[in-house]
């Protein structure tokens, strides 16, 4: 059975590995990870199955806006449509929290993840052209957005 969590600080065991593998060269320390995990701030929430921590969504907000930093789903669990329900249970959550709009960016060759975006219903808003730096250069980071209503 699926289950969501609130993050905390004694699940950084089980964050960091997800963390280091899907983020390589672009994942948060440790110390980033208890930052977020501590910001009253910030709504941070687990996915798993048989007690077993397969994912995670780490999001703050200011005032009736948050922002998702980073979404994550061991490979071994992909496909089976947690993102998409982690996504959901965010958004249930922000709403209660009388959050209004969700924003995001991500990189452009990142496919898997704009389809995971579009399909759930978030919306192009803009283009940070050059942001990224990749091994063949430079990378536009796509900006979405989602009105929670």
């Amino acid at each position: 059975m699926v289950e969501f969590s609130l993050l905390c600080e004694g699940n950084i065991a089980s964050i960091m590995p997800i963390e280091t593998r899907l983020f390589a060269e672009e994942c948060w320390s440790e110390g980033q990870v208890k930052s977020q995990l501590n910001n009253p701030r910030c709504l941070n929430l687990a996915v798993s199955i048989s007690k077993e921590l397969l994912g995670f969504v780490l999001v703050s907000s200011v005032l009736d806006e948050a922002e998702l930093y980073q979404i994550a789903i061991l490979p071994k669990a992909q496909g089976l449509g947690l993102a998409t329900s982690l996504l959901h249970e965010l958004v249930n959550r922000l709403k209660d929290l009388g959050i209004t709009r969700l924003m995001l960016e991500v990189r452009e060759t990142n496919t898997a993840a704009v389809k995971l975006y579009t399909s759930f219903g978030f919306v192009l808003d803009g283009c940070r052209k050059g942001y990224y730096t990749s091994l063949q250069g430079r990378e536009d980071a796509l900006l979405y957005s989602y009105q929670i209503i």
